[in-house]
């Protein structure tokens, strides 16, 4: 069993007290999560004999830290040892070592070993909604794709089965007649604050459309999505949920949308687009175009842990605007 982190300062922390030195973002982090309950999880994973891991406090911290600055094992590794305001962050005692990057890509697997690739952004967003920064009134759906780590295959290869990346498949792009191959990211936000709620990996090939009812948390009172989720099934099923029904309407052929129709989707798109502003972030600054592992498991502890760096730079930013 871990030891828990005491109440004694470390050097790190009395020479950043005196230097008056402090990282607002992750400060405000730090007391706003508890990561206990999910520590406790990881915990029960560990052998009781043998050497002694890295505390799961301290791992987690450093997933943050990776996710939060777009930092890599070895990079995550350094800069734990250059920087005060990290060394705190994750919360080291004097006498413990930094983790290395192999100590962290172990840590990794461990966390899908123990199946909580989906449980973090609960826990993460349970604690958020008692903050109340979760407010449940509506909720924004939609997807984005992710390139694969590997290139793309070759003919030869796909009729083979060996390709890059097993999990990997195609899917014609929006907006160009050239293929994508890799993943699909589907979100669900919440509209007020923007904060992601649900966050799936599926395989490129994946239609939007299918994803729908497990994107949808049930506690909303309504959802907005574009027109590549518009079906009847998907209106009748919210209507029995009790939700209600913000999806973009499609055109069928002879019976195209009346005005007023075009006048609600216009309206419905300009809300629904707020949920763009979180692929905007992640492909612009952390560089989230191409997937960092291969497989399907690994890539959905990416997103889940991309998505908990989002929705905590997000309340700070939140916290920012509001007055003293």
């Amino acid at each position: 069993m871990q030891k828990q982190k005491d109440a004694q300062c470390s050097f790190f922390e009395l020479t950043a007290a005196a230097q008056g030195y402090h990282n607002h973002l992750l400060e405000t982090i730090d007391k706003m999560v508890d990561l206990r309950g999910v520590e406790k999880l990881l915990e029960s994973t560990y052998r009781s004999g043998g050497r002694p891991a890295h505390r799961a406090e301290v791992m987690l911290k450093i997933m943050l830290l990776q996710h939060l600055y777009g930092l890599s094992d070895p990079q995550a590794e350094e800069w734990i040892k250059d920087r005060i305001s990290f060394h705190r962050f994750v919360g080291l005692k004097a006498e413990e070592a930094v983790p290395d990057e192999t100590s962290i890509c172990r840590f990794r697997q461990r966390i899908l070993q123990a199946g909580l690739q989906d449980k973090l952004l609960e826990e993460v967003n349970r604690q958020l909604e008692e903050a109340g920064f979760i407010l449940k009134t509506t909720t924004l759906v939609d997807a984005t794709l992710i390139r694969s780590a590997r290139r793309t295959p070759t003919k030869e290869e796909m009729q083979s089965g060996k390709t890059p990346d097993g999990d990997a498949t195609f899917t014609g792009q929006k907006h160009s007649s050239q293929a994508h191959y890799g993943y699909k990211a589907h979100v669900a936000s919440d509209g007020t604050h923007n904060l992601i709620r649900t966050a799936k990996m599926t395989t490129a090939s994946v239609a939007d459309i299918s994803m729908f009812r497990e994107l949808v948390c049930g506690d909303e009172k309504r959802v907005y999505a574009d027109k590549g989720y518009s079906s009847k099934a998907h209106r009748q099923w919210l209507r029995k949920q009790g939700i209600g029904d913000g999806i973009i309407r499609r055109a069928a052929r002879a019976h195209p949308l009346t005005p007023q129709q075009q006048k609600t989707n216009r309206r419905k798109a300009r809300f629904r687009a707020k949920i763009e502003n979180i692929f905007g972030y992640w492909k612009q600054w952390c560089g989230y175009r191409r997937a960092r592992y291969l497989g399907l498991l690994k890539n959905q502890l990416e997103l889940t842990l991309k998505a908990i760096a989002y929705n905590l730079k997000r309340v700070f930013n939140i916290l920012q605007c509001q007055p003293a």
